[in-house]
């Protein structure tokens, strides 16, 4: 079995993403026009729609599809979730993550830390802290590892701002 029209014009796409975007366009078009459930030519429209446009219900709704297509498509979890979260659909996001972790296969580590971004955008560092060392425990490579300890750097230095203000108001 070889790959599709539509796999080819896909791989098109996601290798000219970031840097070609009339390439990108065409080649999803003509992916989509092969198989309109093509579900990774699916995503990447959504990412472009999210990303690049702004336009988020659309995006939403090629992630969506793409649930309906094939609900163990792993690849639109992660993706889907990080657009949730930059549109303030914290409630949706973990709903969906919550499903995505039932899944075989799927990244944990990857979904422990998207919780963790979800929890720090509601200044939630101290749980956020918590689904890092979660997704640490789920990590499979140094680079991986390396990334989710810079992200509780990070946390840890939002935590520490919140005390040196309560510092502060004692003090007065």
């Amino acid at each position: 079995m070889g790959l599709t029209i539509a796999d080819t014009y896909y791989l098109k796409a996601k290798a000219a993403s970031g840097y070609d975007w009339d390439e990108v366009c065409e080649s999803l078009n003509y992916a989509l026009s092969y198989d309109e459930n093509h579900c990774a030519a699916l995503c990447l429209l959504g990412k472009v729609y999210a990303a690049n446009l702004n336009q988020y219900e659309k995006a939403f709704d090629c992630f969506d599809k793409v649930i309906t297509i094939d609900s163990y498509y792993l690849g639109v979890y992660p993706i889907y979730v990080k657009y949730l979260i930059w549109v303030d659909e914290i409630e949706r996001a973990n709903k969906l993550i919550a499903f995505a972790l039932t899944l075989k296969g799927i990244s944990k580590g990857n979904l422990f830390w998207l919780s963790a971004y979800a929890l720090e955008t509601k200044e939630a560092y101290k749980d956020a802290l918590k689904f890092l060392k979660k997704a640490k425990k789920h990590s499979y490579n140094d680079d991986y590892f390396s990334f989710i300890g810079d992200e509780e750097n990070r946390i840890k230095k939002k935590l520490k701002l919140d005390k040196s203000k309560v510092k502060k108001k004692k003090k007065k």
